[in-house]
């Protein structure tokens, strides 16, 4: 059985690892810190997505009770927390509705005095774009450094929140997200109880991302991929064009990892990938060519490893044999605010089926 190294454990790595692992690979996964998919909106831009790569990515979230909606040419909207309009082509099904299909009239619903969704400012933003928004709060007391999912674990907050929703105006009620994975199901539960058509205001830096990684995380553990958590890979090394180990670092233990192939899914200079230097980005392993986008050493968004068939380079510029990367690691030509996911999921596919070709 063919040994894969994969480093990084968000989108592009954790997805990697799953299709490595389903076509036979023994997939020893590393990596460490919050990655920027759990940091994310949890909705992907799926234009241009492989359709067996995005069936993939369906099974996964079918599994996890939160399947995805929409589709590669299916453009989909929502409500951010802070009331601008959010386009994308699939997310889970509490966040958004087809385009042209939106509602006429939404009471934002705010839990007591908790940041997470202010009212006033999300209806006023709301009516400004032409829809008929009116601000209401549950009264509840909940910290501003509390979270939610934790906090509406509690049946008593959810009586209310229930009642909340019954005395609201409007056919369509926005909420914060209030529900982890596992308990994901329950929005349906509130919709149910509360009669209302609920909405999630759709928001980075919180659960909507968490959960994303977390079906990930889930998929991956059942495909079979051995997770090392808290660890970073300090040094690979070669044989010619061949990467045939390498040493993992966690606290003050090093172990070194034979392997077959490696892929680096390390993302960016601000989540413990490529090095930030006054000359602009490098190579933390000083194996491989990194390469600066056409505007200059510190446009960040379009640089990163130079790879040729989607095999890295070595410093000479000479294909690696079995080092491959995906995600925001790679250079691009051209990155696409509001595409990261869908970037790296679909990067992460490609990989995997180069891994495949000898």
């Amino acid at each position: 059985m063919r040994t894969a190294l994969v480093v990084g454990l968000g989108a592009a790595g954790t997805f990697a690892s799953i299709c490595l692992a389903k076509k036979g690979w023994k997939v020893l996964a590393v990596g460490k810190g919050t990655s920027s998919c759990a940091m994310s909106t949890g909705c992907l831009n799926g234009s241009g997505m492989d359709p067996e790569c995005l069936r993939e990515l369906s099974r996964l979230f079918q599994a996890s009770g939160m399947p995805l909606v929409g589709g590669v040419d299916e453009k989909r909207t929502g409500i951010t927390n802070l009331g601008t309009r959010y386009d994308c082509t699939l997310s889970a099904p509490g966040s958004t509705w087809v385009q042209g299909n939106g509602p006429q009239s939404v009471t934002v619903l705010g839990m007591g005095k908790h940041p997470s969704l202010r009212p006033n400012l999300v209806a006023s933003v709301l009516r400004s774009w032409g829809m008929d928004a009116r601000p209401q709060i549950v009264p509840m007391d909940i910290p501003g450094e509390s979270s939610l999912t934790a906090a509406f674990r509690d049946q008593g907050r959810l009586d209310r929140l229930i009642n909340s929703i019954k005395e609201a105006w409007g056919e369509t009620v926005l909420l914060p997200p209030l529900f982890s994975l596992k308990d994901y199901g329950r929005l349906n539960e509130l919709e149910r109880l509360g009669g209302r058509r609920l909405k999630e205001a759709i928001t980075p830096l919180g659960t909507p991302g968490e959960r994303f990684h977390q079906v990930l995380e889930d998929g991956a553990r059942e495909a079979g991929v051995e997770i090392w958590y808290g660890r970073r890979v300090t040094a690979l090394r070669t044989e010619g064009d061949l990467i045939t180990s390498a040493d993992v670092q966690g606290g003050l233990e090093t172990r070194t990892v034979d392997l077959d192939a490696v892929l680096l899914a390390t993302g960016g200079p601000l989540t413990d990938g490529l090095l930030l230097r006054q000359t602009g980005l490098d190579d933390p392993f000083g194996l491989f060519l990194v390469k600066e986008s056409g505007e200059g050493p510190h446009d960040l968004m379009r640089s990163g490893y130079a790879h040729r068939g989607g095999r890295l380079l070595s410093r000479s510029g000479t294909p690696m044999a079995n080092a491959f990367a995906a995600g925001d690691c790679l250079a691009f030509s051209l990155r696409s605010p509001g595409k990261g996911l869908g970037d790296a999921t679909s990067s992460a596919w490609d990989a995997v089926h180069t891994m495949e070709v000898p």
